[in-house]
């Protein structure tokens, strides 16, 4: 009995101190401070723009639990016409300049392989909370989240020591690296609610419905050409394939090819998956993947990596669609 009340106990604290709320005003904190540093900028342009634009992210991220939905929807309409009307821009300094400080005697020394420390701490303590939160019989899924949030908190301090820098130069650097990548930062919320809608909405059965309306039903070989067509498309649009599989999956993939071709569901599930993800190398919509290295890099064409992957997720692409036309015929 008292080991289970401690349990309880344990399992209240844990998700009272470790919760997404948390890390969601985390979040919304360092954006305040990134857009209160863009407002102080007075040798950039539109700062007074740029900075409210991260401003009202971080107040979303730390009020949105709270806000009515309809405001937090004007907010996000607030930031789109700030960001349409090209008002979000990066602080015109070049990269050396980022630190306002001078930087002192052996601060950026050499660390040799300690520089992996930061990166390494991030994966250790996401697992470690994980595990902590299925041991309180939590969902260890949200103790992921959480994990992989604190885990960015513990990283940066571990750079801090590493480095021997200070707090407003970690901030600088942070600030420098936001305004590079911009408001494609906010792509992956926005993709993810668009997921949402379109399978609340059910366009995956409008589709089916066009796909029955255009190819026989014992095409085998079309219909698996349709399955992984959609797919990427609809990849390409939510530039995440995640986002993109409940849609086919259950408007396409289910009725379609599991149904009446009795395929393997966890087979032809991942196939189309995967298939899904060959779209991601296609498509600006995948921004972390291929829009961000562009801006963090300062490539001359923003959309050199689509370029240069597009071969090679088409290739990908048509051997996902033999294969699952050859594992369905022959399985």
């Amino acid at each position: 009995m008292m080991e289970a009340f401690a349990l309880i106990d344990f399992a209240s604290l844990l998700t009272m101190l470790f919760s997404l709320g948390t890390v969601y005003g985390a979040t919304g904190a360092v954006l305040l401070v990134f857009g209160l540093m863009a407002w102080g900028d007075r040798g950039r342009r539109h700062r007074l723009a740029s900075g409210s634009f991260w401003i009202i992210l971080g107040l979303i991220f730390i009020l949105g639990g709270v806000l009515p939905h309809w405001v937090t929807g004007l907010l996000v309409i607030l930031m789109v016409v700030i960001d349409g009307t090209t008002r979000t821009t990066r602080a015109d300094l070049p990269r050396d300049a980022a630190v306002a400080e001078p930087v002192r005697p052996g601060t950026f020394l050499r660390p040799g392989a300690r520089i992996f420390w930061p990166v390494l701490t991030i994966p250790i303590v996401t697992i470690i909370i994980a595990l902590i939160f299925r041991r309180a019989g939590l969902d260890p899924n949200r103790g992921a989240l959480v994990g992989l949030g604190f885990g960015g908190v513990i990283a940066m301090f571990v750079a801090l020591r590493l480095t021997r820098g200070t707090v407003r130069e970690l901030m600088s650097e942070g600030r420098r690296l936001n305004e590079a990548m911009g408001a494609v930062n906010i792509l992956p919320q926005l993709l993810a609610s668009l997921g949402v809608i379109f399978t609340a909405a059910r366009v995956g059965d409008l589709i089916a419905a066009g796909i029955e309306q255009i190819v026989p039903g014992n095409q085998l070989f079309l219909l698996v050409l349709a399955n992984c067509l959609g797919m990427a498309l609809f990849t390409m649009v939510m530039g995440n394939s995640f986002a993109a599989f409940p849609v086919i999956a259950s408007g396409v993939l289910v009725p379609l090819l599991i149904r009446p071709f009795g395929a393997d569901p966890a087979l032809a599930a991942i196939v189309t998956l995967t298939a899904g993800s060959s779209g991601t190398l296609m498509t600006p919509m995948a921004a972390n993947f291929n829009i961000v290295p562009a801006a963090l890099l300062n490539l001359r064409d923003q959309y050199g990596v689509i370029r240069f992957q597009l071969p090679f997720a088409l290739a990908i692409w048509s051997f996902h669609v033999f294969w699952l036309w050859f594992m369905i015929r022959h399985g």
